[in-house]
């Protein structure tokens, strides 16, 4: 199956549940794109401890793309979106229209 041929899976998000929608996707024959407004992800349950200064911030934060470093199908786009078009399966993010075929919104919650 070709790349043209592959299923798009767009999943909105970088936290705890778009890692791992994104990771456990890591062998199908899909194309993932994972959109963060962040390059990181953030463990936040040790936040407290960086606060404390017990922790670096490094030890609590990891590039985005180096967790998909050896992932082939998925790829990391650093954007804020802006909105969905459900009816063309599109999202809109920071001028760019990414086509998809699934769509998985994890974007987390607020405190």
């Amino acid at each position: 199956m070709t790349s043209i041929d592959r299923p798009r899976v767009v999943i909105l998000g970088g936290g705890f549940g778009g890692l791992s929608a994104a990771r456990a996707l890591a062998r199908v024959a899909v194309d993932v794109t994972l959109i963060d407004r962040h390059n990181y992800h953030l463990f936040q349950p040790l936040l407290y401890q960086v606060a404390t200064a017990a922790l670096s911030p490094a030890d609590i934060a990891i590039p985005t793309r180096a967790i998909f470093r050896d992932q082939s199908n998925a790829k990391v786009i650093l954007a804020t979106v802006t909105g969905l078009d459900t009816e063309r399966r599109e999202v809109l993010a920071d001028g760019l229209n990414l086509p998809y075929d699934y769509l998985v919104i994890a974007t987390g919650a607020t405190h």
